[in-house]
């Protein structure tokens, strides 16, 4: 379970050599700052497992997944991620812009800031995909989110651990949702206290 996490929070090393463009680019980043919130189900793909659960995002800041057959849950609050072991009764806490997650739910998602870095586009017929990093931390992973064409909108995405591990995350069924419970993206045992300091990204 910890090796989930540390997948999780991996991001991207990519060849410097590969092709951008910069259509797909803007597409994805007109998407991703015109959703407000996202419900649906996923299926993760890791180790040649699955497993199942719920999904949920509330920009700026906000995420939550459920695992139908694992006692986990993963937490972002709008200051850190949470990584809640329920069958050790331990969370693990990271700064959010420490993962690749913070970078989707951003108040203002810009994938041409100076800190992230866009470094592949793939198309398909009906999909398009974005490999990105945060600089200075390259060589870490990789992670690779792709979208549907046609409306756009989020399909999926893989993550590469510096090991060579590869987690493939699924999503069905998104709809728009923002009437989320006050304490929705709280750890269920107890309220969440942010040990970063909070940042600009997600205020």
């Amino acid at each position: 379970m910890r090796k989930l996490f540390a997948i999780i929070l991996c991001m991207c090393t990519i060849s410097a050599h590969a092709a951008v463009d910069n259509n797909l680019v803007n597409s994805a980043e007109k998407y991703l700052n015109s959703i407000t919130g996202l419900s649906g189900e996923f299926i993760q793909t890791a180790s040649g497992k699955q497993q199942r659960g719920t999904f949920a995002m509330l920009r700026p800041g906000r995420v939550r997944l459920d695992y139908r057959n694992m006692p986990v849950q993963l937490i972002a609050d709008g200051r850190d991620l949470y990584f809640f072991d329920k069958s050790l009764d331990q969370i693990t806490t990271v700064p959010l812009t420490s993962t690749p997650a913070g970078i989707l739910i951003r108040k203002h998602i810009d994938l041409k800031n100076a800190d992230i870095n866009v470094v592949e586009t793939t198309t398909t017929d009906k999909t398009f995909a974005l490999k990105m990093n945060l600089r200075g931390q390259e060589g870490l992973g990789n992670m690779t989110v792709v979208f549907d064409k046609k409306p756009v909108k989020l399909n999926s995405w893989s993550v590469v651990d510096a090991t060579g591990a590869t987690t493939d995350v699924a999503f069905s069924g998104l709809k728009p949702k923002t009437d989320f419970g006050k304490n929705y993206f709280q750890i269920s045992r107890h309220k969440t206290v942010s040990t970063s300091g909070g940042d600009d990204f997600y205020d």
